[in-house]
């Protein structure tokens, strides 16, 4: 290059410093990817390790401290954020019998997958869902919510929310200020009240949608100010009894049989943004090799195993966490002698709106299919 042509591009990477310009050939390649970035790592979360630590940390800070006692994960390829992968938040939390946190309403959408205890509870949007184990319990964004335990023994569930991916939108917003109506008031204005006044009847969204194929036509299913699954709570109970029907079916031989949580106004994702699942292999059951552009994180109800992501080996058990972040291969295997159950979240339905998500898997001679459903 001659000099002239020299000192221009160094004129021009000064003048495009100065101007807040990047020069697209000196960034193309932070650009032009052939493959999603996948900072978040694939990753597992053992129980017997975290535990302990939240049972040290309900002896230790009260709730008033910290409103919602919880462990976050954090994956260990994302510098230390508070984020499971690069688009879900999800944590343990523990709340002692007697405890309550206030009611509160936020942007990004929020669930609970409860493994512990059978005193807990959330009351949302004036509805309260009794939890026990394997209970699918949904805060949409926007809904009003608060959480308690009102039985004798701590309860623990698996808290995951798409903050990371309403944070990237910058449309975070925490909302404390509820208020409701008191009929003991003169004025007859809404007064500010800690927890919410129960105003659904027992067992509502169960009695509403509870039985499949029928809708009933002489209610409203808005709950809420945005568009969502209006049935918050999903009974493990009613999801056993389906894998009981289904078992005797082969499955799908990348997921074993498969079986998602949905809107029943609409047979959609419960939410916008993330879709809710839970998955049988039976004992000795391997699954073929696929990748997704969306990603997931697991929690195992019962069994045993372990799943292969890129070549690495994550075992899991009871309760265990762990993480599949996009567009990684990726195969599970039961390794145990009975069934194992894994319960999963994922961030497909945001990538499926977007017409961002792909999916692929190996046949068993090794050649790689398009999965398209």
């Amino acid at each position: 290059m001659a000099r002239t042509a020299r000192q221009a591009r160094a004129a021009l990477k000064t003048d495009a410093k100065a101007l807040n310009l990047v020069e697209f050939w000196e960034q193309r390649a932070d650009v032009e990817l052939r493959a999603p970035r996948n900072q978040a790592m694939a990753h597992r979360w053992r129980w017997s390790d975290i535990e302990p630590r939240l049972r040290v940390a309900a002896r230790t800070v009260p709730i008033e401290e910290c409103e919602r006692r919880a462990l976050v994960f954090a994956n260990p390829g994302l510098d230390g954020k508070p984020y499971i992968t690069n688009t879900l938040f999800a944590a343990y939390s523990l709340y002692n019998p007697g405890e309550q946190a206030p009611v509160h309403r936020h942007t990004p959408s929020a669930s609970r997958f409860v493994l512990e205890g059978d005193g807990g509870f959330t009351v949302v949007e004036g509805e309260k869902l009794r939890m026990a184990r394997g209970d699918l319990i949904l805060t949409p964004a926007g809904t009003w919510h608060d959480h308690g335990n009102d039985g004798r023994e701590p309860v623990i569930w698996v808290d995951v929310l798409d903050v990371p991916l309403v944070e990237s939108l910058n449309a975070t917003r925490f909302e404390f200020d509820y208020a409701e109506s008191d009929p003991g008031t003169n004025s007859g204005q809404p007064v500010r009240k800690p927890v919410q006044t129960v105003r659904a009847p027992a067992g509502h969204s169960t009695n509403l949608y509870g039985a499949a194929g029928i809708l009933p036509r002489f209610v409203s299913h808005r709950r809420g100010p945005n568009r969502h699954s209006p049935m918050f709570v999903y009974r493990w109970e009613a999801t056993r009894q389906a894998f009981d029907r289904l078992r005797q079916y082969d499955g799908s031989p990348y997921d074993g049989v498969l079986i998602e949580y949905v809107d029943p106004t609409t047979g959609g994702a419960v939410m916008p943004t993330m879709a809710f699942r839970c998955q049988l292999l039976r004992a000795g059951e391997r699954t073929r090799a696929q990748r997704k552009t969306a990603s997931s994180l697991y929690c195992v109800l019962e069994g045993e195993g372990c799943t292969e992501v890129e070549g690495k080996r994550l075992d899991w058990q009871r309760n265990d966490v762990f993480t599949v972040p996009g567009w990684l291969w990726h195969e599970h295997r039961n390794a145990g002698s009975g069934d194992a159950f894994l319960y999963s979240v994922t961030d497909e339905p945001t990538l499926r709106k977007l017409g961002l998500f792909r999916a692929e898997g190996r046949r068993a001679d090794g050649t790689v299919e398009p999965l398209i459903d």
